[in-house]
């Protein structure tokens, strides 16, 4: 019953079905299991298409009434609907039903992904790599031999550096399919993506500002500090608070730099145009930073959404499919190809509560009859 709500989304719901469909929403708990998950879990939601959720819902019922014979797009009126919002609205919707189901179809012929363990590695000032075993604990050493800070599992703390005339800079790099946290000397956290680096000074000076220097994706809980502003520095924009929590995406791949304010107030500026051209974030809202334009807008957010990778959950929204396959390469560290133009093209909202690669291949394949096959470890799909 729950994959017929998918497949009615989606346009591929027999006859059979929406007769099953329609006898299961006479029961108003139903009603208020489908409208309270998608009122809490989607920003991009049936009620924000038309203001009201009730009508929207009756629009999805009376669509179920009318309609008695099985077609490959079933509803043009409902698809025209939807595709207000984006293509495959609801999608995450199908998942969540997935997920509370006991079946594992479409993934008994699948040969099963075991994504590549590449290690964490910490970069001193000479040059020399180290490894991060992020299982076992050490002390951080700089290119001297003296104690910095302390790695224990997956953090390093630089709580023992000293102070020196001139800054000192370690790089941390972390894969694909891994996170890290690292608090630096001023108790600043900041938690690290796959796929990210952060170049930042073994200790701080106690003049100036406390300036890192970040590529990929970081959530920062900045130690305030009034008389030393903290600096992201990221590419052509520079991130200034003064203590606050706040997340940076900046992947190379990605054409914006987003940064969301959780607390605080952060300024963002465009280095390259004129001091009026800063702009000033207060909680809840994204900046976003276009590479071409050099523009910044500004949108209201749910924080949530964007912060939600540090528990280990993905959330999709107005995501093409190829975008989409770029996160989860990096999430996973796994190879996926395309060549379905069409497809990758797509637009798709989902959610993934730390699950399985195979998890989120099979809920697609399931939902939007993606075909795919597994060639020495490497998704190709079709």
């Amino acid at each position: 019953m729950k994959k017929n709500i998918t497949k009615l989304l989606l346009g591929t719901i027999t006859e059979k079905e929406i007769i099953e469909l329609r006898d299961w929403l006479k029961d108003e708990k139903n009603q208020t299991i489908l409208e309270s998950y998608v009122r809490d879990n989607h920003d991009l939601n049936l009620a924000t298409l038309e203001n009201n959720l009730d009508d929207a819902y009756n629009k999805v019922t009376h669509e179920i009434d009318i309609n008695t014979k099985p077609v490959k797009k079933l509803f043009p009126l409902w698809t025209k609907f939807a595709a207000a919002a984006a293509i495959a609205l609801l999608i995450g919707l199908g998942f969540y039903f997935q997920q509370n189901t006991s079946t594992n179809h479409g993934q008994c012929c699948k040969a099963p992904l075991v994504p590549e363990d590449e290690p964490i590695t910490l970069e001193l000032d000479n040059g020399t790599i180290q490894t991060i075993d992020i299982t076992g604990k050490k002390e951080v050493r700089d290119s001297d031999g003296n104690i910095i800070g302390a790695q224990e599992q997956n953090q390093i703390s630089y709580s023992h550096a000293v102070q020196k005339e001139d800054l000192v800079f370690n790089t941390l790099k972390i894969p694909h399919g891994k996170k890290f946290q690292l608090v630096l000397s001023d108790s600043t956290i900041v938690h690290l993506n796959a796929g990210s680096s952060l170049r930042y000074p073994v200790a701080f000076l106690t003049e100036g500002p406390r300036e890192v220097f970040l590529t990929g994706e970081a959530y920062f809980d900045v130690a305030k500090n009034v008389s030393n502003p903290f600096v992201v520095n990221v590419n052509e924009l520079d991130v200034k608070v003064l203590g606050t929590q706040f997340n940076v995406s900046a992947y190379d791949e990605d054409k914006n730099i987003d940064v969301v304010l959780v607390e605080g107030a952060v300024s963002l500026d465009n280095k390259k145009e004129l001091e009026d051209a800063v702009v000033t974030l207060t909680p809840g809202q994204k900046g976003s930073f276009d590479y071409a334009s050099k523009g910044i807008l500004v949108n209201k957010v749910n924080t949530s959404q964007y912060t939600s990778w540090m528990q280990g959950h993905l959330v999709f929204r107005n995501l093409t499919f190829n975008q989409i396959l770029a996160k989860l390469e990096r999430h996973y560290n796994i190879e996926l190809e395309n060549s379905n133009i069409a497809l990758g093209k797509e637009i798709f909202n989902a959610s993934f509560n730390d699950v399985k690669i195979d998890e989120v291949l099979s809920y697609f394949n399931d939902t939007h009859e993606i075909d795919y096959t597994i060639q020495e470890n490497k998704v190709i799909i079709k």
